[in-house]
Protein backbone atom coordinates (compact mmCIF):
# COMPACT_ATOMS: atom_id res chain seq x y z
CA UNK A 1 0.00 0.00 0.00
CA UNK A 2 0.56 3.57 -0.59
CA UNK A 3 0.76 5.73 2.69
CA UNK A 4 0.68 9.50 2.80
CA UNK A 5 1.86 11.14 6.38
CA UNK A 6 1.63 14.91 6.58
CA UNK A 7 2.52 16.79 9.49
CA UNK A 8 1.95 20.44 9.70
CA UNK A 9 6.11 21.54 11.51
CA UNK A 10 9.29 19.94 11.33
CA UNK A 11 9.20 16.83 13.88
CA UNK A 12 5.18 16.66 13.82
CA UNK A 13 5.46 13.14 12.56
CA UNK A 14 8.43 12.39 14.60
CA UNK A 15 6.32 13.05 17.73
CA UNK A 16 3.09 11.98 16.64
CA UNK A 17 2.95 9.24 14.04
CA UNK A 18 6.93 7.84 13.70
CA UNK A 19 6.27 4.28 15.74
CA UNK A 20 2.96 3.62 13.15
CA UNK A 21 5.15 4.91 9.81
CA UNK A 22 8.52 2.44 11.12
CA UNK A 23 6.16 -0.08 11.40
CA UNK A 24 4.42 0.30 8.49
CA UNK A 25 7.92 0.57 6.18
CA UNK A 26 9.03 -2.80 7.46
CA UNK A 27 5.82 -4.45 6.65
CA UNK A 28 7.10 -3.38 2.96
CA UNK A 29 4.31 -0.36 2.55
CA UNK A 30 5.30 2.40 0.69
CA UNK A 31 5.61 5.55 2.84
CA UNK A 32 5.34 9.51 1.69
CA UNK A 33 6.29 12.57 3.92
CA UNK A 34 5.14 15.89 3.51
CA UNK A 35 5.41 18.88 5.81
CA UNK A 36 3.53 22.21 5.36
CA UNK A 37 5.18 24.72 7.25
CA UNK A 38 8.85 25.78 7.21
CA UNK A 39 8.75 25.80 10.80
CA UNK A 40 10.00 29.32 11.29
CA UNK A 41 8.52 30.19 14.63
CA UNK A 42 10.46 27.03 16.32
CA UNK A 43 13.19 29.06 17.50
CA UNK A 44 15.31 31.62 18.08
CA UNK A 45 17.47 31.67 15.00
CA UNK A 46 16.66 34.10 11.77
CA UNK A 47 13.84 33.21 9.83
CA UNK A 48 16.03 31.95 6.72
CA UNK A 49 19.12 29.95 8.86
CA UNK A 50 15.82 28.45 11.09
CA UNK A 51 14.30 26.96 8.29
CA UNK A 52 17.73 25.56 6.82
CA UNK A 53 18.21 24.05 9.75
CA UNK A 54 15.22 22.60 10.48
CA UNK A 55 14.81 21.16 7.07
CA UNK A 56 18.08 19.28 7.73
CA UNK A 57 17.10 17.97 10.82
CA UNK A 58 13.63 16.60 9.59
CA UNK A 59 15.63 15.33 6.78
CA UNK A 60 18.50 13.15 8.91
CA UNK A 61 15.38 12.12 11.68
CA UNK A 62 13.27 10.82 8.50
CA UNK A 63 16.03 9.33 6.57
CA UNK A 64 14.81 5.26 7.78
CA UNK A 65 11.15 6.10 6.69
CA UNK A 66 11.36 8.05 3.39
CA UNK A 67 12.38 11.86 2.45
CA UNK A 68 10.06 14.39 3.32
CA UNK A 69 8.79 16.94 1.11
CA UNK A 70 8.56 20.31 2.26
CA UNK A 71 5.65 22.69 0.97
CA UNK A 72 7.55 25.32 3.05
CA UNK A 73 4.50 27.59 4.00
CA UNK A 74 5.10 30.37 6.36
CA UNK A 75 4.87 29.04 10.02
CA UNK A 76 1.56 29.94 11.94
CA UNK A 77 -0.02 31.19 8.42
CA UNK A 78 -1.18 27.96 7.17
CA UNK A 79 -4.65 27.97 5.41
CA UNK A 80 -4.08 32.10 5.27
CA UNK A 81 -3.57 31.62 1.69
CA UNK A 82 -6.12 30.21 -0.61
CA UNK A 83 -3.21 28.43 -2.88
CA UNK A 84 -2.56 26.31 0.45
CA UNK A 85 -5.29 24.38 -0.16
CA UNK A 86 -4.49 24.02 -3.84
CA UNK A 87 -0.94 22.76 -3.61
CA UNK A 88 -2.19 20.00 -0.70
CA UNK A 89 -4.94 19.10 -3.53
CA UNK A 90 -2.15 18.46 -6.20
CA UNK A 91 0.47 16.58 -4.44
CA UNK A 92 -2.28 14.06 -2.98
CA UNK A 93 -3.53 13.61 -6.13
CA UNK A 94 -0.61 13.08 -7.76
CA UNK A 95 0.74 10.41 -4.90
CA UNK A 96 -2.45 8.76 -4.84
CA UNK A 97 -2.08 7.23 -1.45
CA UNK A 98 -4.13 4.29 -0.17
CA UNK A 99 -4.84 6.56 3.08
CA UNK A 100 -3.60 9.53 4.82
CA UNK A 101 -2.27 9.99 8.27
CA UNK A 102 -2.07 13.58 9.67
CA UNK A 103 -3.01 15.74 12.45
CA UNK A 104 -6.78 15.31 14.92
CA UNK A 105 -9.07 18.36 13.99
CA UNK A 106 -9.66 19.56 17.81
CA UNK A 107 -5.77 19.35 18.16
CA UNK A 108 -4.72 22.12 20.04
CA UNK A 109 -2.53 23.93 17.62
CA UNK A 110 -3.76 26.15 14.95
CA UNK A 111 -1.39 24.81 11.60
CA UNK A 112 -2.80 21.05 12.98
CA UNK A 113 -6.55 21.62 13.06
CA UNK A 114 -6.01 24.10 9.71
CA UNK A 115 -3.63 21.20 8.10
CA UNK A 116 -6.86 18.40 9.60
CA UNK A 117 -9.22 20.63 7.92
CA UNK A 118 -7.72 20.89 4.66
CA UNK A 119 -6.80 17.27 4.13
CA UNK A 120 -10.33 16.34 5.23
CA UNK A 121 -12.15 18.51 2.71
CA UNK A 122 -9.65 17.71 0.02
CA UNK A 123 -9.75 13.79 0.44
CA UNK A 124 -12.12 12.28 2.96
CA UNK A 125 -14.52 11.38 0.58
CA UNK A 126 -12.40 9.53 -1.82
CA UNK A 127 -9.13 8.25 0.62
CA UNK A 128 -9.34 7.37 4.43
CA UNK A 129 -7.76 9.90 6.60
CA UNK A 130 -6.02 8.65 9.58
CA UNK A 131 -6.34 11.24 13.07
CA UNK A 132 -3.18 11.00 15.07
CA UNK A 133 -3.00 11.87 18.29
CA UNK A 134 -2.69 15.13 20.23
CA UNK A 135 0.05 16.25 22.66
CA UNK A 136 -0.99 14.38 25.77
CA UNK A 137 -3.92 13.57 24.28
CA UNK A 138 -6.12 16.82 24.72
CA UNK A 139 -9.27 16.59 23.31
CA UNK A 140 -8.51 13.55 22.16
CA UNK A 141 -10.81 10.06 21.95
CA UNK A 142 -8.19 6.97 20.43
CA UNK A 143 -10.28 4.29 17.80
CA UNK A 144 -7.14 2.83 17.31
CA UNK A 145 -4.24 1.34 19.31
CA UNK A 146 -0.29 0.61 17.32
CA UNK A 147 1.92 -1.55 19.70
CA UNK A 148 5.41 0.79 18.70
CA UNK A 149 7.58 -1.10 21.65
CA UNK A 150 10.07 -2.78 19.48
CA UNK A 151 10.39 0.28 17.53
CA UNK A 152 10.57 2.95 20.31
CA UNK A 153 13.67 3.74 20.94
CA UNK A 154 13.82 4.35 16.71
CA UNK A 155 11.31 7.29 17.25
CA UNK A 156 13.56 8.57 20.51
CA UNK A 157 16.31 8.60 17.84
CA UNK A 158 14.60 10.08 15.04
CA UNK A 159 12.92 13.19 17.75
CA UNK A 160 16.74 13.84 18.87
CA UNK A 161 17.47 15.19 15.45
CA UNK A 162 15.67 17.89 15.89
CA UNK A 163 18.46 19.77 17.65
CA UNK A 164 16.99 23.33 17.36
CA UNK A 165 13.64 22.21 19.41
CA UNK A 166 15.62 20.85 22.56
CA UNK A 167 14.65 17.81 21.66
CA UNK A 168 14.63 16.32 25.60
CA UNK A 169 11.82 18.11 26.52
CA UNK A 170 9.91 16.18 23.41
CA UNK A 171 11.59 12.85 24.68
CA UNK A 172 9.74 12.98 27.95
CA UNK A 173 6.65 13.94 26.60
CA UNK A 174 6.50 10.69 24.04
CA UNK A 175 7.72 8.33 26.92
CA UNK A 176 5.01 9.52 28.74
CA UNK A 177 2.37 9.99 26.10
CA UNK A 178 3.23 6.52 24.52
CA UNK A 179 3.59 4.59 27.75
CA UNK A 180 -0.10 5.78 28.40
CA UNK A 181 -1.44 4.54 25.76
CA UNK A 182 -0.35 1.10 26.14
CA UNK A 183 -0.89 1.83 29.79
CA UNK A 184 -4.89 2.21 28.58
CA UNK A 185 -4.62 -1.01 26.96
CA UNK A 186 -3.70 -2.83 29.97
CA UNK A 187 0.05 -3.53 28.15
CA UNK A 188 2.54 -4.38 30.92
CA UNK A 189 4.92 -1.24 32.30
CA UNK A 190 8.07 -0.93 29.28
CA UNK A 191 5.27 -0.69 26.46
CA UNK A 192 4.62 1.52 24.35
CA UNK A 193 1.71 2.35 21.91
CA UNK A 194 0.29 5.47 19.66
CA UNK A 195 -3.27 6.08 19.71
CA UNK A 196 -5.06 6.92 16.06
CA UNK A 197 -8.72 8.26 15.19
CA UNK A 198 -11.31 7.22 12.02
CA UNK A 199 -14.45 8.78 11.96
CA UNK A 200 -16.21 6.36 9.79
CA UNK A 201 -18.32 7.87 6.91
CA UNK A 202 -19.19 6.60 3.16
CA UNK A 203 -17.56 5.37 1.59
CA UNK A 204 -15.43 3.81 4.46
CA UNK A 205 -16.60 1.87 7.47
CA UNK A 206 -13.79 0.27 8.32
CA UNK A 207 -9.52 0.48 8.52
CA UNK A 208 -8.39 -1.93 11.07
CA UNK A 209 -6.56 -3.20 7.96
CA UNK A 210 -4.56 -0.89 7.48
CA UNK A 211 -2.98 -0.91 11.00
CA UNK A 212 -0.23 -2.92 12.68
CA UNK A 213 -1.31 -5.06 16.01
CA UNK A 214 -2.63 -3.37 19.50
CA UNK A 215 -0.53 -3.90 22.06
CA UNK A 216 -1.76 -7.57 23.81
CA UNK A 217 -3.69 -7.75 26.50
CA UNK A 218 -2.74 -9.52 29.58
CA UNK A 219 -5.55 -11.99 30.41
CA UNK A 220 -6.71 -11.79 33.88
CA UNK A 221 -6.17 -14.75 36.66
CA UNK A 222 -8.93 -15.25 38.21
CA UNK A 223 -7.87 -17.48 40.62
CA UNK A 224 -4.63 -15.41 42.05
CA UNK A 225 -6.45 -12.03 41.17
CA UNK A 226 -4.06 -10.97 38.60
CA UNK A 227 -3.43 -9.42 35.20
CA UNK A 228 -5.37 -6.26 35.74
CA UNK A 229 -3.25 -3.03 36.68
Amino acid sequence: MKILAIGAHPDDIEIFMYGLLYLLKKRGDKIFLAIATDGSLGGNDSDKNLVNLRKAESQKALNKIGEPYFFNFKDGQLGNDTNHKMKIYEYISKIKPNFIITHYKKDYHSDHRTLSKIVSQIAGHFIPVIYCDTMMGVNFKPKHYVDITKVFEEKKKAVSFHKTQQPKRFLDLIELMNSYRSAQCNAPKGSYAEAYYFERSFPFCDVKEFFPAAPKLRMFDIKNQKGFL
